[in-house]
């Protein structure tokens, strides 16, 4: 029976078939458009993208329509239902990118700090002005990096006034020295800082770095290690006091009784000290070694010190007990064990330095480059006695300088293999002296080894952490907690048996950690994440990719040629 006789009979018309396939093919193609506009947005979230790039999905149909409107594509059948499935995939990339977008900010967390950081459609164009306002970012802080959307990530900048100190730990391999390179070469560059590095290990990235940033800048640098050139002279400036606390500081007594064996050879010590003033020859570790002896002592007194000295000098050895003079035995002995040492004799005699003897203070007061090549591995305690003294050297100066700094920036590399608790000193009281530490180390216990409380002191004095991949659980908390937490909304969904969600929930204000200790432990190498904890807004912490120190020196190396103290070796005398 066809349509007419169904209007005759008054029955309903059956549907049109030409109509019912043209409904059908609407519908198949909306189903593969969603089905495309989900994977399309799927592509985008895996590939670390923003939602923004979905809109790049309207460009097939927008160019269709200006084709069409403009005659140069005919208006048919198949181009109106190419246009119609463009138009639907477009919108269903941007529907479905949108709805993702909105699902995890409502679940907030990592799943809103991981869609913070997607690269945008502008982040091309922000990059390029990031590049162009370098130099008005490096006022403010130290650029350390960019962010994965093109932005510059800036480190607090310590001046003359005031230093900022920087922790930098990471596991072997993470980055960290590249991190310090990078640091070291802006604040001798762009801050016109002196700059003293302490290294533990022989990493030539580093040595690279300081070198031709002190060429590039024309200031002095100095090279001390076990092959030279240049060697260190502990005492070369300072009080009694300050001279024999470094000397004092860097012996383990390892007794129960430590604190009275150095309490009762430290005035001995200082005597020493007056006496060899007195005497002709400079002061140096060996010869106070020599004359830890009250006899030998009272003879050098007595033919080369003033009378009143003289004196003073035999009544002190007149009223020495056993136990002091035991207590004063072991401290000549370990002194002449460390000035006796292959490397220390090169190292700490002035006499044998002659003109390569780096005295540090001046050095600093220069703004002059001296890098300490220790090699810990090599040198075991003598290298880490050195690094010592050379604190607490650091920590006079500092102390000296307050008030009127010139600006010096001092990175230590490879603590572990130092563990000196002279740390401690430095970062208390170096910034108001114009000093800016930047500390690197594999893991924050090796800060606990220097001292019961020097991790909790040093996290409440640095201004910003500038955190590689870690390899505990228990380092990665602590530098979690250091960077703080974030508020956010914590949201429940209840589901049915099936595990399928009813609509029903709750949704609370709560706090995370504004960088989990899990991404901490997840980083690729060159990664970090760079934590201002002077500042209160958003922008507090950004995962970045450091920008290597060669990045930033210039191309022109060949005033590195000019620098003789970086390449000539001390002539043997």
């Amino acid at each position: 029976m066809d349509r007419s006789k169904h209007t005759e009979a008054g029955l309903p018309s059956p549907p049109d078939l030409e109509a019912l396939v043209v409904v059908g093919a609407l519908f198949a193609c909306l189903l593969v458009a969603a089905m495309m506009g989900s994977a399309v947005a799927l592509f985008l979230r895996h590939r670390d993208l923003a939602w923004t790039w979905s809109l790049l999905s309207l460009a097939p149909p927008a160019v269709m329509l200006v084709a069409l409107s403009g005659g140069v594509l005919a208006l048919s059948k198949p181009s109106g239902c190419t246009f119609a499935l463009a138009l639907a995939c477009g919108v269903g990339t941007i529907g479905a990118s949108v709805h993702l977008r909105v699902e995890d900010r409502r679940a907030g967390a990592d799943r809103e700090a991981a869609a913070a950081r997607r690269r945008g459609i502008l982040d091309a164009m922000r990059r390029r002005f990031a590049e162009r306002g370098a130099a008005r970012h490096s006022q403010v802080g130290v650029p350390v990096g960019r962010t994965n959307r093109g932005e510059l990530a800036c480190a607090p900048r310590g001046s003359a006034a005031s230093g900022c100190h920087v922790l930098v730990p990471g596991a072997t391999g993470a980055g960290k020295t590249t991190s310090l390179a990078a640091l070291l070469a802006d604040y001798v560059l762009r801050s016109h800082f002196g700059a003293v590095v302490i290294e533990a290990k022989s990493d030539a990235a580093l040595l690279e770095a300081a070198r031709q940033a002190a060429s590039a800048r024309g200031a002095g640098f100095h090279l001390v290690s076990p092959d030279g050139p240049a060697g260190y002279d502990p005492l070369a400036c300072g009080g009694v006091d300050e001279r024999s606390e470094r000397l004092v500081a860097v012996q383990e007594w390892g007794t129960g009784d430590a604190d009275f064996y150095r309490q009762a050879a430290s005035p001995f010590l200082r005597c020493v000290l007056r006496v060899l003033e007195a005497a002709p020859g400079p002061v140096s570790v060996a010869r106070a070694a020599r004359y830890c002896d009250p006899d030998r002592l009272a003879e050098l007194a007595i033919s080369d010190g003033p009378e009143e000295l003289a004196l003073e000098v035999r009544e002190m050895s007149v009223a020495l007990r056993g136990e002091e003079r035991r207590a004063i035995a072991g401290m000549g002995a370990r002194l002449r064990n460390l000035a006796s040492s292959q490397f220390a004799s090169q190292w700490l005699d002035p006499e044998l330095l002659g003109e390569w003897a780096i005295d540090l203070r001046t050095a600093i007061s220069r703004r002059e480059v001296v890098y300490f090549r220790l090699d810990t591995d090599r040198t075991g305690n003598v290298g880490r006695a050195i690094a010592q003294m050379v604190l607490l050297d650091i920590g006079a100066a500092a102390s000296a300088m307050m008030g009127n700094g010139v600006g010096t920036f001092v990175a230590i590399d490879e603590f572990g293999a130092l563990e000196a608790s002279a740390l401690e000193r430095l970062f208390a009281r170096g910034r108001g002296a114009g000093f800016s530490v930047a500390l690197g180390t594999q893991t924050l216990a090796d800060l606990s080894a220097a001292g019961p409380a020097v991790r909790e002191r040093v996290g409440a004095t640095v201004s910003a952490i500038l955190c590689h991949r870690l390899g505990g659980q228990e380092d990665a908390e602590w530098a979690a907690q250091l960077i703080g937490t974030v508020p956010t909304w914590e949201s429940t969904i209840r589901t049915d048996r099936w595990g399928l969600p009813t609509g029903e929930g709750t949704r609370t204000r709560g706090h995370r950690f504004e960088v989990h200790p899990a991404d901490l432990q997840r980083l690729e190498r060159g990664e970090a994440y760079v934590a201002s904890l002077e500042r209160s807004d958003w922008g507090r912490s950004a995962r970045v990719r450091v920008v290597p120190a060669w990045e930033r020196l210039p191309a022109d190396r060949s005033r590195r040629e000019k620098d003789p103290s970086g390449s000539e070796r001390r002539s043997e005398k």
